[in-house]
This record gives C-alpha cells, structure tokens and sequence, in this order.
C-alpha cells in the first residue's frame, strides 16, 4: 500500500475537530445570518437596485433580488399527469500524448422519461472521436482540457436541444443538467477570444433549447455557492464601504454558504428566485435573454432533507407555468432516489466511459493502425501505470 494510513491518525483527528469547530461556529452565525435575510426582505426595491448598482460597478458576484419576495417559501405544485423529463450528461476521453494515437472523444449520454405514459425510459448515447488537426491544435499548442469540457457541455445543451424539439409538441417538457447553468470554462478562463468563442458556442445550443418550447434546468447537488451570504454582507456595508476590498469577502459570514439559510424548507419547498450576479451571467448571457436565476428546493423527503441548487434561464423564471414544472418534476424524480433526479443519475450511468471500454476503444485503434502499416505502442510511463493499477480509473 503506497499511502501509509497509521501516519495520517494524528491530522485526521484533527481534521475531524476541525470540521466540529467549522460547523459549531456557523451555526452561531446562522441567527444573524436569518435576521439580515429578513431585514432586507422588509425593503426589496432598495435592496434589489443596490445589489445590481454594485454587480456592475465592482463585477460582484453576489445575488441580486427579482421580484418574488426575499424571504418566501413556495410549496410544492401539482405534477401534470402526462410530461416528459430529459437529461443529459457528458464523458470525455482528453488527448494522451502516452498513448496510441493523438485524439479525444466525447460521450453524450440522453434520457427521455414520459411520465404518464406506460414506457421504459427512451435511453441514448453517442460518441465522436476527434482527431483532425484543427481538433486537436490551437496555435499551435495541443487542445487543452478546459476546452474539451466546454465543447462537451455544449453538446449536452444540443442533446437536449434535440430532444426538447421532439418531445415538447406531445407533452410539457423539462431538460435537465447536472450542473449549474453558467459555462464552466468562461468562469475560469483569462483569454477573451477563447472565452468568446466558447461562450458564443454554448449560447447558441441555449437559443435551440428556448426554440424547442422546452424548459431548462440545472440542477447542482451539495452546492457550496455563496451568492445570496454575499448580498447579505452587502447589506451590513455602509456607503463608504463599498469598494472591491469590501466586497470580496463576506464579512461576518465567512465561509458560511447560502444551503445555510434555507434548513427550514420542507420537502417539496423552494426559496425566492435570485439572479446569479456573477459578472459572465450579466455581460453575456443577459443580452442574449439567458440571464440565469436560482433558487433552492427541498427534493428531499420527511426526515431526509436533501437541498438542491436549481438554475433556470429567464425565459423558465418568468413564466411560472415552466417554473412550476420545473419545481414538479424535479422533486417527482428525486423521489426515485432519495434526493437527487433519476434521470440525471441514469444520463450519468450511459455517459460514463470506463476502463474496460477505454481499453476495448484502444485495441480497435491499434487493429486499424497496424492494417495501415504503423507499429504503435504506448509510452513506458503508460505502461507502468497500467500494470500499477489504473485499471480502477474511469472517465466522467
């Protein structure tokens, strides 16, 4: 065993009071916390048009108010009896310069679950492997594995997309992602061409998806985000106060996160709406009508709680029949498994690509490159990695 456990006792006990300590002291500041929730939820005009003064200003990724009250608790709507439910989730294979040949491949896995109708799940999934140079380079440099990621959730948006156009004329429909809605990729990336062209690429999926007459939803378990503690922190700062030294913390509230303030909700309920104040939603997706709200929803059941952070562009939040759907069919599916939506677990399972099917893709590469005369092999380092135990990896 490469990593020796009994040396590690002393820090995971550690660790453990640690994590007590964290946990006792957010829940001292979870009282505060309520009562600033409350106060500004007493004056939300004020508190809206602060909060989007300062997101454009100072590029502040808090939380900005909409018009539902603050504080408000919305229960549960009724499930239509007939909808259809679709998700989609990607894999990829990035480029090995250790292995056979220089490519990568993405695997775009899809569910349609009609709910209502007396059918298995319609299942689906479908791969492409690119290789071509101008897939793999960019000046000059092999692609990196950001931009396969971003290529990768632009194809589930177009997967659903597809599959939102063919489902939606028969019965509502909601498209479901397992993740928030705001490209990864841009949020992390400092070229701005790559960034525009990324952006670009995903938006244009997103334009599809609004077309197809389906809703959309991103769905985020566990989530860690922090945008409704930082408007709260904006509001304990007076004017002289609001600079970017200010704002880039959250003050008193430190290390808290919004889960924190929505323990009351019982299952079936969800929060206000809020939209996403992070500079990328307000400079790029808002022009294009995209502009990403969020809420959050007990999709748990009595007893187990399980808080969902749940990401809607605008065109789902302002029209409340597609945002009651939205709210519906999550929690119908989460009942299924204890928390999180079925179809989102099952898109997961047929995206996933494995070690044995990694393995199986590599021989048929290798057969077609020996019947065209070329003597492949892989690096020793590969090797040694194979023979060591990579056999237990996988590729989400």
């Amino acid at each position: 065993m490469a990593l020796d456990l009994s040396q590690l006792i002393r820090q995971i006990d550690a660790l453990s009071e640690n994590a007590s300590k964290r946990q006792a002291d957010q829940a001292a500041r979870l009282p505060l916390a309520q009562a600033t929730l409350d106060a500004i939820a007493a004056d939300p005009e004020a508190t809206r048009q602060r909060a989007a003064d300062v997101a454009h200003r100072f590029r502040w990724a808090g939380a900005i108010p909409t018009d539902e009250p603050i504080n408000a608790v919305y229960p549960l709507p009724a499930h239509p009896a007939r909808a259809s439910i679709v998700a989609a989730d990607g894999s990829q294979i990035h480029p090995d310069r250790h292995g056979l040949a220089l490519y990568y491949l993405i695997n775009i896995g899809s569910i349609v679950f009609r709910h209502g109708a007396e059918e298995a799940p319609a299942c689906n999934s479908s791969a492409e492997v690119f290789f071509e140079d101008e897939d793999l380079y960019e000046n000059e440099s092999l692609i990196s594995g950001e931009k396969i990621n971003a290529e990768r959730d632009a194809r589930e948006l177009g997967e659903l997309a597809r599959l939102g156009a063919s489902e939606s004329g028969a019965a509502p429909t909601v498209t479901l992602l397992d993740n928030g809605l705001l490209l990864f990729f841009s949020l992390q990336e400092q070229d701005r061409k790559a960034k525009d062209k990324a952006i670009a690429n995903y938006l244009a999926r997103m334009d599809q998806l609004k077309a197809s007459g389906a809703a959309l939803a991103g769905v985020v378990d566990r989530p860690r985000a922090a945008n409704i503690i930082r408007l709260l922190h904006l509001a304990t700062l007076d004017e002289r106060e609001l600079d970017q030294d200010h704002l880039r913390g959250t003050g008193r509230f430190q290390h808290m996160v919004d889960t924190a303030l929505f323990g009351a909700l019982q299952p079936g309920e969800r929060s206000a709406l809020f939209v996403n104040a992070a500079p990328d939603n307000l400079e790029y997706y808002k022009p294009r009508g995209h502009t990403v709200r969020f809420f959050y929803l007990n999709a748990g059941r009595p007893g187990k709680g399980s808080l969902l952070r749940i990401e809607v562009p605008e065109w789902v939040a302002q029209d409340r029949a597609r945002l009651d759907l939205v709210h519906a069919a999550i929690v119908e599916q989460c009942r299924f498994t204890d928390g999180f939506p079925y179809v989102l677990m099952r898109a997961h399972e047929l995206a996933v690509v494995t070690m044995d099917e990694r393995r199986a893709f590599d021989e048929l590469v290798m057969g077609a490159l020996v019947r065209r005369g070329f003597t492949p092999g892989v690096s020793q380092k590969q090797q040694g990695k194979e023979w060591t135990g990579s056999g237990k990896r996988r590729f989400p």
